[in-house]
């Protein structure tokens, strides 16, 4: 048996333009940290031959192709691990969270199938190979940053683009303890937020880039914000963040999402932003001081990134 963990994550700045649609052509920018908030998976194998998943949904398959959910599916393949296995996975956070889930559950799964292969488990190459089975294999729609902090961790302004990916270690101490992550009671159900904007930068519609363009220069303004102990100001950056964000979609946002935006800013926030593509999961506020009458959710800056819990071979 082996069981491996792997981070989720929330992105600062920048989210969007680490699709290759946008930054293979503009340049991408992220600015974000993964959390002490985790996605497990368990590795076991069987006497026969079949495959067991166990996620929100419960599959036994002959074959492994017979899988619904691809991107394990594509993972067991790569690894070269189709019959004989059971999987099993349980997160710190709801499906559609908005969190990175099922790109941590791709690098969690990775790294179990790399320690059972008896392969290296440097994060770059668990990176590299989660990227490319949930996005090229899987042809799940999205970018880069939710598969980089699960398998690194840590807090990172990263610059992207055609031929060069830079890391830049940002310290966020100051700033953690005045976030505030709140569940929004709702989730997003399907990637069309994703398929949308990546066919909306193909055709350069100019709402879409407009707010693209903008959310990367507001990530860099956080990070100056951040470097200059200037916190406040981010409150207010990630509000002009949100209403630039709902421009790219009316998916996006929601009467009931918008009313619990604007009852968290009466009882504390100074801004926010919905994490994640957007339709549902968790608002990240800036509070000053307290948020009254919200549920929140406590972490911290995860530093391992992912990482086998246990293994008996």
């Amino acid at each position: 048996m082996i069981i491996t963990r792997a981070p989720l994550r929330i992105p600062l700045g920048g989210g969007g333009t680490d699709f290759p649609s946008y930054y293979l052509k503009y340049g991408g920018y992220i600015l974000g940290f993964a959390i002490t908030r985790y996605v497990y998976v368990i590795l076991h194998n069987t006497i026969d031959n079949l495959i067991r998943l166990k996620y929100s949904k419960n599959e036994v398959v002959d074959d492994v192709d017979k899988l619904e959910n691809r991107i394990a599916a594509e993972a067991l393949k790569t690894y070269g691990v189709t019959r004989g296995v059971e999987v099993a996975t349980f997160s710190d956070v709801p499906e559609g969270s908005g969190l990175g889930g099922s790109s941590s559950f791709c690098v969690a799964l990775v790294a179990a199938l790399r320690r059972k292969s008896g392969m290296s488990l440097d994060r770059h190459e668990i990176f590299q190979s989660a990227y490319n089975i949930e996005r090229i294999k899987a042809g799940q729609p999205g970018g880069v940053q939710d598969q980089l902090f699960a398998s690194y961790g840590g807090s990172w302004c990263t610059r992207l683009g055609e031929g060069y990916f830079q890391m830049d270690a940002v310290d966020v101490s100051e700033l953690v303890p005045k976030l505030k992550l709140v569940y929004a009671n709702t989730y997003r159900a399907t990637l069309e937020i994703a398929v949308e904007q990546t066919r909306d930068v193909a055709i350069g519609n100019s709402a879409v880039m407009d707010s693209l363009d903008l959310t990367k220069q507001l990530g860099m303004e956080i990070e100056k914000c951040i470097k200059a102990s200037n916190l406040d100001r981010i409150g207010e950056i990630f509000g002009i963040h949100w209403e630039s964000k709902k421009k790219r979609s009316s998916l996006i946002s929601s009467p009931v999402l918008d009313a619990l935006y604007e009852e968290a800013l009466k009882k504390g926030a100074t801004g926010g932003k919905l994490i994640g593509l957007g339709g549902g999961g968790y608002f990240l506020f800036y509070v000053p001081d307290r948020l009254e009458g919200f549920d929140t959710v406590d972490f911290d800056v995860d530093w391992e990134g992912v990482k086998v819990v246990y293994s008996d071979g």
